[in-house]
């Protein structure tokens, strides 16, 4: 009987905590439409100083984590990997990392670290960044730092088609 009582006991306990922590859920503000707007994947024009454009395609995962994979050699560079926040109304902090080669040797030549502020427009279907980046040796020695540049991005939509091939 004892053994009953506190199982009953612990169930009660169980279900008075969980309907405190589905009436905190329930009593928190919905987060705005913009707190994920920049979730997605896009296709990106990136404007370094002094270089002519080039794409890449760029996600950014619920979560905050991102990707990107450049319309360049992977014997030039990796694809990049990193984090993103949300800083303001449609507008997030981003930082990405990721790996040089000498595309002559193929041999690693440091790291690029890209950190970048992204305004996604209000309709969601665009954005704008500009963004500084560092690179560094193998050695983690700075090579050189405070490179600027820009970048506009399109989501890439669904095209939903028919049943058929």
């Amino acid at each position: 009987m004892k053994n009953l009582r506190s199982v009953v006991a612990a169930a009660v306990l169980v279900a008075v905590a969980s309907g405190a922590v589905s009436a905190t859920a329930a009593k928190r503000p919905a987060q705005p439409a913009q707190a994920n707007a920049i979730v997605g994947s896009w296709d990106v024009v990136v404007t370094i100083e002094g270089q002519p454009p080039f794409r890449a395609l760029a996600t950014f995962n619920e979560g905050g984590t991102t990707v990107e994979s450049p319309a360049a050699s992977p014997s030039l560079r990796s694809a990049a990997h990193g984090v993103w926040t949300r800083t303001g109304p449609n507008v997030f902090a981003m930082t990405r990392l990721f790996f040089r080669f000498n595309p002559a040797t193929g041999a690693y030549l440091g790291t690029s670290k890209v950190n970048a502020t992204v305004t996604v427009s209000t309709d969601g279907k665009s954005f704008t960044a500009v963004s500084r980046s560092e690179m560094r040796d193998p050695t983690g020695a700075l090579v050189v730092g405070g490179l600027r540049s820009t970048a506009v991005g399109t989501r890439i939509p669904v095209e939903r088609i028919g049943n058929e091939p």
